[in-house]
Order: C-alpha cells, then sequence, then structure tokens
C-alpha cells in the first residue's frame, strides 16, 4: 500500500466504517500536539513520518475492522460498577496477567515509548502472533497512535461504563428529534452538533481551559477514570428528568446541549493537555 493511499484510508475509512468519535480523537491529538515542547514534537514526527497525530488518532477504531486486531478491542474501555472503586477493577484485572482495558493499554503504550523492553516485546509477540503489520512500520508510531485515542477514550465519561447497558450503547434517547444510543451522543453528537471542523473545536476549547490546564496536567491517571465515573453518573441522573411522556424516551435538545457541551470541552481539553504532559515527560 502506497504512502498516499495510506494516508486516504486513515482520513476517510472511519468514516466508511461508522466509526465512532472521530473528530473528537483528533480534537484530543490537535491539542496535545499545540502543547508538546520543541523535542517531543520532533520526537514524534520522527515516528509518524508522513502522517499526522491528528490523522492517526483514528487509526485505532479503523483497525477494529479487521479481526487480527480483535485482541485490542476491550483495551478502548473500562468497566466500572457503581459499587467499585478504579482500584478494585485495576486489582482485579490486573490478576490474569493480560491487558484487558483501556487503563492497561495506556500503561502498555506508555511502557513502549519509554523504551522498556518487556512491553516492546509484548506488543511484538502480540502483533507476531496474529500476523499484523505496526502502523507506518513502526512499533512507536503504532504506540503513539493508540496512546493519543485511549487517553482520549478514558476521558469520554461512558467509556469507564456499566456492563449492564454497554457503556450506554444499549439506553435509546431522542437527540433533536432523533433516535440515538446514549453513548453515541457522547461520543460524536454532542461534538458534531457544533458543525466545528477539529482544529476549530481544538482552538476554542483551548481558549475555555486554558486557567485550568496546570491543575489537570497534575493528575494521574488514577484520577482521570475517577472523573469519568462521576461524569457518568451525572449523564445517567439527567435521564428521568428528560424523559418524554410520550414515547417514553430521554428527550435531548439544545438545553441539554448547552448544560453538556462545556463538559464535552473540558474532557476533550483535559485528555489533550494530559497527553502533551505525558509526551513531554516520556521525550524530555
Amino acid at each position: 500500500m502506497t504512502a498516499r493511499l495510506t494516508v486516504f484510508l486513515l482520513v476517510l475509512l472511519p468514516q466508511l466504517l461508522s466509526a465512532w468519535g472521530a473528530n473528537g480523537h483528533r480534537i484530543v491529538a490537535q491539542i496535545c500536539y499545540d502543547n508538546l515542547n520543541p523535542n517531543a514534537r520532533a520526537r514524534v514526527d520522527a515516528a509518524l513520518g508522513d502522517n499526522y497525530l491528528a490523522q492517526v488518532s483514528t487509526w485505532p477504531d479503523y483497525i477494529k475492522a479487521e479481526k487480527g486486531w480483535d485482541f485490542a478491542k476491550s483495551w478502548h474501555y473500562m468497566t466500572i460498577q457503581p459499587d467499585q472503586t478504579v482500584v478494585d477493577v485495576d486489582q482485579e484485572n490486573r490478576a490474569n496477567g493480560e491487558v484487558d482495558d483501556v487503563r492497561e493499554g495506556i500503561e502498555l503504550m506508555v511502557g513502549i515509548l519509554e523504551g522498556k523492553t518487556d512491553a516492546r516485546e509484548q506488543m511484538t509477540a502480540l502483533m507476531r502472533k496474529n500476523k499484523l503489520e505496526p502502523l507506518a512500520g513502526s512499533l512507536d508510531a503504532t504506540a503513539l497512535a493508540f496512546l493519543i485515542h485511549f487517553i482520549g477514550d478514558v476521558h469520554q465519561p461512558m467509556h469507564v461504563g456499566k456492563n449492564r447497558d454497554s457503556g450506554g450503547n444499549k439506553i435509546t434517547v431522542l437527540y433533536y428529534g432523533d433516535r440515538k444510543n446514549l453513548h453515541s451522543v457522547w461520543d460524536s453528537g454532542i461534538i458534531e452538533q457544533e458543525r466545528l471542523s477539529y482544529t476549530e473545536f481544538a482552538n476554542f476549547a483551548s481558549m475555555h481551559t486554558r486557567a485550568r490546564k496546570a491543575a489537570w496536567e497534575n493528575a494521574g491517571l488514577e484520577e482521570w477514570i475517577t472523573e469519568s465515573v462521576v461524569l457518568r453518573e451525572r449523564i445517567y441522573n439527567s435521564l428521568y428528568d428528560r424523559t418524554d411522556r410520550e414515547t417514553g424516551l430521554p428527550d435531548f435538545s439544545w438545553d441539554y446541549q448547552h448544560e453538556f457541551l462545556p463538559i464535552v470541552e473540558d474532557r476533550l481539553a483535559a485528555a489533550g493537555y494530559r497527553a502533551a504532559a505525558l509526551l513531554n515527560k516520556i521525550y524530555r
């Protein structure tokens, strides 16, 4: 496959395959890239070659259509029940020695980019076993794409969901009169309703949140996840008050957009700033 065709597929196929949240991931990646220090930016550019960070941020969703990558599907989310803590789930998932969720996926990618032999060998073995080629011919490029994507995922509240409704996928709502599932509203609906390019949205979100950048950067991975759990419960609690009597479905329109757009901006910006801080540390 030529480099030009690879670029085309990375841009277009997420939409063709109904991948969700493409612009959300691009927004996170753009904010991240804008906040990299010169050394980190040079290292990212060198690893990605002819590709942009915002471009490859959607690649982990695109490859869900490839059977060989089935082992990575669970790396996009983390299931935390209301009676569990992040620590509870983390201890349970680590017991089997496998990479089971988005937290462990992030940690594996950080290990690869830090040059840790065990992490690089683990990922290489998984790819070899499934006859997979690395993105842009580079394990580092592969890890960068997964890392920026997973950091975006863990900041989307419905990706730290409850298994009984598959993170909101089984909850039908009306969104501006159309039937959607709750998960998709948060993956893409609120973002796309603004009718902005991903660069415009990234600029607006950065401008609105710059005062909180330093505080967000100082939080650890467990706090990122806990924030999403708290917001997830707020989202669930908003369903009843908005339920339409005639349809029996939660009915979201301008009032919902007005209430939750600032939250979406916050989560995207926090993810971008935190990803940049992490890469600046790795490539210091």
